[in-house]
């Protein structure tokens, strides 16, 4: 047993085939073949919820309930670890890299529903990545909410 690289890696695709509309592409390293995950596929993986008020900055008011998959349980199931990159594109093409310190102090999920329901793209859905804001202070900086991208479609580990 080799004591380098990903001892995570998974072997087959992380969401299972989907069915319906493609919401999330997730890009491998070393030049594997995309994957496509819809909502089932995404609802079918561990789920983790969240009940937080976010920052202003990020115009959802109030206190919600935000349920989703693990973001370090995605990277992990695509082979990456703590020297990876992990970029996350948004529907406009925005793009921020999230470190992988985060992953581990933080937790955030990719959230697909809000207080029950899915997220509409015209609400920053289908996907959003969320922060513990409430339980960690440090994480009202203007650093992490930058890297509270909304309308995630692409996850790629580089």
């Amino acid at each position: 047993m080799a004591l380098w690289g990903p001892q995570w890696a998974h072997a087959g695709p992380v969401c299972p085939g989907p069915d319906s509309r493609r919401v999330l592409q997730l890009h491998a390293p070393q030049g594997s073949a995309p994957q496509a995950c819809d909502l089932k596929g995404l609802a079918r993986l561990p789920a983790k919820e969240i009940v937080v008020t976010l920052p202003a900055a990020l115009g959802l008011a109030g206190e919600h309930r935000w349920r989703g998959v693990s973001l370090r349980h995605l990277v992990e199931q695509l082979g990456g670890g703590e020297h990876s990159q992990i970029l996350l594109t948004a529907l406009n093409d925005y793009a921020i890299e999230i470190p992988w310190s985060d992953l581990v102090r933080y937790d955030p999920i990719l959230a697909y529903s809000r207080d029950g329901e899915r997220i509409s793209i015209r609400d920053k859905g289908p996907l959003i990545l969320i922060y513990p804001f409430g339980t960690h202070p440090q994480l009202q900086g203007q650093d992490y909410i930058n890297r509270s991208i909304w309308q995630v479609h692409a996850v790629t580990l580089r």
